[in-house]
Order: structure tokens, then sequence, then C-alpha cells
């Protein structure tokens, strides 16, 4: 086989995973760049925050009503382009209100999953044990009821925080 058929075979591969990736996302989360992944469902994240210049977090586009409550998190599919996931954000609703509120951040691991496309999960947010004790660490009650975590996009010198909401089980510690 000479080499341009052995790129030939390498590109016909590389478009067959590509086309099996995304016949395997639902048309509807294919449309959304940014898509949480629980164990059944795929939930478009549209709702994002910025930082304003007093430290306060504020949301720029969608709104509240918008931001999901999962029992779980797999991960969460990025096609933005220009946009990099860089961490979670473990906060309270006090961040809207008070530029001091505690927040913490988890790490990361990513993955490609097409030409612009990366999977991201955090590991942090598989054990109930260590979501409550973040939750206990940024001043959020017992049960998470006011709690939000944030997977934050980088592009440069921007920053976007998608919020989403997580479910604890009773008694996790």
């Amino acid at each position: 086989m000479d080499a341009r058929s052995r790129r030939r075979s390498i590109s016909a591969v590389a478009a067959l995973s590509i086309a099996a990736i995304l016949l395997a996302v639902p048309a509807a989360a294919q449309d959304t760049a940014i898509v949480l992944f629980t164990g059944k469902e795929q939930i478009p994240l549209k709702t994002y925050a910025e930082f304003l210049g007093a430290g306060i977090l504020r949301i720029m586009s969608g709104s509240a009503r918008d931001i999901p409550t999962v029992d779980r998190v797999d991960f969460i599919r990025c096609a933005l382009t220009g946009w990099r996931p860089g961490a979670v954000m473990i906060t309270s609703e006090a961040l809207f209100r008070d530029e001091r509120s505690e927040r913490r951040l988890t790490p990361i691991v990513i993955r490609p999953v097409g030409v612009t496309a990366v999977a991201a999960r955090a590991p942090a947010l598989d054990d109930p044990k260590q979501v409550a004790q973040l939750l206990e660490a940024v001043g959020v009650p017992e049960g998470g009821d006011r709690s939000y975590f944030f997977l934050i996009l980088t592009s440069g010198d921007s920053n976007r925080y998608y919020p989403f909401r997580l479910r604890l089980p009773a008694n996790p510690k």
C-alpha cells in the first residue's frame, strides 16, 4: 500500500469515527455547543454568566429558569469554537450578590470527541461525599438547594461560566 492510499484509508476511518460520534448524539444536542450528559439524558447548557468589574457574577445569556438540576454528571460536551473548558467552580447563590463569597475550583479531564468538540469531566463530581465536602466549604446548607456548579470556558482573556445544579442523595457523608 503506497503512502497516498494509506492517507485515504486513515481519512476514511477518521470520517467514519466522527460520523459515529455525531449519530450517537441526538439532533437537538448537536445544535447546541455546550451539552451536559447524564446517565439518561443530554441537556443543553444555554445560560452563561460573566463576572462584572465588581467581582459579582451576572447572567449574561439565558435566565435562571434555564439552569438545569441533575442527579449526576457523566461529562459535558463542548463544541464552541475558540472556547476551551478550564475547570468546574462550586459556589453558592451568594456569588450573584457578594464578591467575597466562597468558591472552590475542581480540575477537569478533557478528551477530544470530534474535530472541534471535547468532552470535559470533573472526577470530583462523581463522589457524593466529595461534593458534600465542597458544598460545606462554600457555605451551602445541607441538601445543596442553593448551590451552583459552573463549567468555566475560557477564550484568551474572557471567561464564561455555564451553570448547573447537582442534586445530592440523602446523607452522602
